[in-house]
Order: C-alpha cells, then sequence, then structure tokens
C-alpha cells in the first residue's frame, strides 16, 4: 500500500467513494451526490492548510482517502482540526484506514495541530474500533444529530490530544502541508 498527497488525478475515486457513503449509509451526512469539480474545489480550498491524503495498492487501485479540516472558523479553533476517513468498500477490515489515519496524525502533529476530533455516525462498529484503536478518546454523544434514510442519528465526537495543551503552552503557526510532506520524504 502507498499513501500519499491528493492529486488531480484522484478526484474521481474520491468523489465516486463518498457517493456511494452520501447515498447509502449514515457514514457521511451529505444528501446529494457530490462530483469531481466539488471535490478538487475543496481540495484546492484547503490542501495546503490540511492535508489530503490517498492510498492505492501497489498496482495503484484505489484504497481510500483521510483528510484533515477546519472544525470551527473563530481563530481560538485554529489548533484544532477535524478528521475524516473513507475506504472503498473491499479495502476495509484490513487495516488500511489505520494506516492512513496513522500518517495524517503524524502530518497534523508536524504541522503543529494539537487537537484532532472526528465524528461517527452511530451504529458504526468498525469505525467506533478505528478511531479507539488510534488512542481518541470519546468527547460525547449527539443524539440526534441529523435525519438521514428515514431515521435520526446519533453522532459520537472523538478527540485526541496531538501536541501539548497545558496552561501556559503557546501554540506556534501552523506549518504548509507541502513542507511537512517534504520532510517527510527526506528523512
Amino acid at each position: 500500500m502507498q499513501i500519499r498527497l491528493m492529486t488531480n488525478d484522484d478526484a474521481p475515486d474520491i468523489a465516486n467513494v463518498l457517493n456511494i457513503a452520501i447515498g447509502g449509509s449514515i457514514a457521511h451526512f451529505g444528501t446529494v451526490p457530490t462530483s469531481c469539480d466539488e471535490v478538487l474545489e475543496d481540495w484546492y480550498n484547503s490542501s495546503e492548510t490540511y492535508p489530503w491524503l490517498v492510498a492505492r495498492t501497489d498496482d495503484g487501485k484505489f484504497i481510500g482517502f483521510a483528510k484533515g479540516s477546519a472544525w470551527k472558523t473563530r481563530k481560538a479553533y485554529r489548533w484544532t482540526v477535524e478528521s475524516g476517513i473513507y475506504l472503498a468498500a473491499e479495502s476495509q477490515g484490513m487495516g488500511a484506514g489505520k494506516k492512513l489515519y496513522t500518517k495524517l496524525f503524524e502530518i497534523l502533529t508536524l504541522q503543529g495541530y494539537r487537537i484532532v476530533l472526528a465524528g461517527v455516525s452511530l451504529p458504526n462498529d468498525a469505525s467506533v474500533g478505528l478511531h479507539e484503536s488510534l488512542g481518541m478518546s470519546i468527547a460525547g454523544d449527539i443524539d440526534p444529530a441529523g435525519f438521514k434514510l428515514g431515521e435520526w442519528i446519533p453522532v459520537r465526537l472523538y478527540q485526541k490530544q496531538l501536541g501539548d495543551t497545558n496552561k501556559g503552552s503557546v501554540p506556534g503557526n501552523i506549518r504548509a502541508v507541502t513542507s511537512v510532506w517534504e520532510e517527510l520524504q527526506n528523512e
């Protein structure tokens, strides 16, 4: 398995995996299919601040993707990031999610983020297991959080500290994704 930063060529696969989640599951709260252009626009607008990682098999088959995004827009939240991950159905349960998230969290930490949050729609034992296996703790449940597929869906919020949040610690600037990625490639 290869994990790398997203490129333009990944947009169709990402849109496809998102549309499967949007159309037939509670894993994504979207209700309208997304397009490659929308995926690319989201990526273009955030890719220097938030990493978008893609996993592929050695022969190039799409496994899934993970990304960071803004948690809230107010300035005091700038060191808190939300994570998201979606895997192709045939790639679930094989450890790919843990590898993708581990790399994502490594990059986020090196960028200077201090807290990562994730929302998991319930029930979803696989996603709960993934987040807890990475040391994320339950921050709380929102029950109900949204209405999809004819029912009210609860969401469990998870969090993990990536850096020092002790009283008196002053966070620095958030580093660019490409800078951190190049640093990791040169190790």
